[in-house]
């Protein structure tokens, strides 16, 4: 017997009350923490930790987000929204409580800047590494579970870099930043400094990095998907082929959250994370086989956009203010906010800075739902992901199928179902685990986003199909501005195609 359908409110009260449910597990031991900065560190990035939660309300929302039609139990949807703020918000509180006790440090914990010599530099080859613009640490979680073949993977956290913000958090994952790293103001910009040279942005971090790193191959995300992809591997291995360091820049998260902060950032956040598991799959290929991926910094992402969120800005002689942190001499110290130093910070500075204590942002430019430069664990803990590929490309198991069924003729939600039949010859046994894609040419449009069972895995976006038996598996559409697109049926271990459909015209509604 076949699984029960998967509809659109379905799913949301199924992620609903997984949701509430880890706000209830979390909520006591949060209050056993203390002022102990370290253990509430810890704790939240352990295997089972409280970034779990953030995992969570990322699927919920995002879930949410795509359906045409509003949740029935929107009352409901509101309690475990405010329920998980409440959290966010003793959280962030709990953690800057603790910092000030620890001095602005979180001890034993692998800092952002040690990233390069105790990470990049000891994987012993040539490594490919991602430096992701806002990637938050559940985030880094899912983005390993989705990288199919990898050997020796590790999960790690490190805390960033004060700010949390982007100029201070990829300066600081550069080589020399150990042994040498500083914040000053550089001509009217805050500006991070290792040995004798100042960064206040890009062009200057791309030079330092070349200086260090001869022959060091650059690029972002995009320019790899959309140039070097299209090549056969032996030509993006002929393009590399003397780069002994190739850097990878994904500014998509940060980019559209900042400019978006709504619908569209969490579709393109969803597909991110696909489309990096992609380049690491692409690069190994082209003969990578050591591979880190961390990023600069998190980020706050909240539902809720009332101006009571806002705080009252220090004035003062100001260098920088951002939502989540203000940069200068002097001014007040606002309610719900906390001042340090640089000198507490561990800089050679005058400057001082200040933070929201909770959730609040200062009245600067900007939306109000995505935000970071702040003290909270969602902003300072970041992933490390370090694994290694082995080069070339597996073939589908042969003897394998399947059989998609109820596929709708035109697609006319972003969300709909769909049901899979696995085929296979006499030999095969063995359950077949697949991933289920929208593809709208040869970009990732969707994905599963739901399934009956606890064979689904939410993160890689696969399912484990029993041979004959019959799998409702709820789509998501990330991307509705394609005409068309088909459903792709992968196989998990090796990428290669099981069964696709005809092409599924798009048509949705206002």
């Amino acid at each position: 017997m076949g699984d029960l359908p998967v509809d659109g409110r379905a799913g949301t009260s199924r992620l609903m009350a997984e949701l509430g449910q880890a706000v209830e597990r979390i909520r006591p031991e949060l209050s056993r923490m203390g002022e102990d900065a370290a253990k509430c560190f810890s704790a939240y990035t352990r295997d089972d930790g409280w970034h779990s939660v953030d995992g969570l309300q990322w699927h919920l929302e995002t879930w949410v987000a795509h359906m045409d039609e509003e949740p029935e139990a929107e009352q409901a949807l509101g309690v475990v929204r405010d329920a998980h703020e409440q959290l966010l918000k003793a959280m962030a509180e709990g953690i800057v409580d603790a910092l000030e006790a620890a001095g602005w440090q979180v001890p034993s914990t692998l800092h952002q800047t040690h990233v390069y010599p105790d990470v990049v530099e000891t994987m012993g080859g040539r490594v490919a590494y991602f430096l992701i613009d806002a990637m938050r640490y559940e985030m880094g979680v899912e983005l390993a579970r989705q990288i199919e073949g990898a050997t020796d993977l590790t999960v790690s956290a490190a805390v960033s870099a004060l700010p949390s913000i982007t100029p201070v958090g990829m300066a600081a994952l550069l080589p020399g930043a150990s042994a040498s790293f500083d914040l000053l103001d550089a001509k009217g910009r805050l500006g991070a400094q290792i040995e004798d040279r100042v960064m206040p942005g890009l062009n200057e971090r791309l030079k330092f990095l070349k200086a260090k790193v001869p022959g060091v191959a650059d690029m972002t995300l995009g320019k790899l998907l959309g140039k070097l992809l299209g090549k056969k591997p032996s030509q993006l291995a002929k393009d590399i082929a003397k780069a002994p360091l190739v850097v990878v820049r994904p500014q998509e998260i940060d980019f559209v959250g900042e400019m978006d902060g709504d619908l569209l950032a969490r579709q393109v956040m969803d597909t991110t994370m696909g489309n990096l598991a992609r380049a690491v799959k692409k690069l190994a290929a082209a003969g990578v086989e050591d591979f880190v991926i961390t990023a600069d910094h998190g980020h706050q992402f909240s539902v809720r956009k009332e101006d009571d969120m806002k705080t009252d800005n220090p004035g003062g002689d100001r260098l920088e203010l951002h939502r989540r942190c203000w940069i200068g001499h002097g001014g007040s110290t606002p309610a719900g906010t906390v001042r340090v130093s640089g000198a507490e910070l561990g800089y050679h500075t005058d400057l001082d800075f200040i933070f929201p204590t909770g959730l609040e942002v200062f009245k600067a430019g900007g939306g109000l739902a995505f935000h970071h430069g702040g003290f909270s664990l969602q902003e300072l803990a970041i992933p490390v992901v370090s694994l290694r590929m082995a080069s070339g490309k597996s073939a589908a198991l042969p003897g394998i199928g399947v059989r998609i069924e109820d596929c709708p003729v035109a697609v006319t939600n972003r969300t709909f179902g769909l049901k899979l039949v696995a085929q296979a010859d006499l030999l095969a046994t063995e359950p077949l685990t697949v991933r289920v894609l929208l593809m709208a040419g040869s970009d990732k449009v969707g994905r599963a986003g739901m399934a009956v069972g606890r064979d689904f895995d939410r993160a890689k976006g696969s399912r484990t199909l029993p041979l004959g038996a019959t799998t409702s598996v709820g789509m998501m559409l990330n991307n509705d501005a394609c005409k068309t697109l088909r459903v792709v049926v992968l196989d998990a271990g090796t990428d290669g195609v099981l069964a696709q459909s005809d092409e599924l015209a798009v048509i949705l509604g206002i």
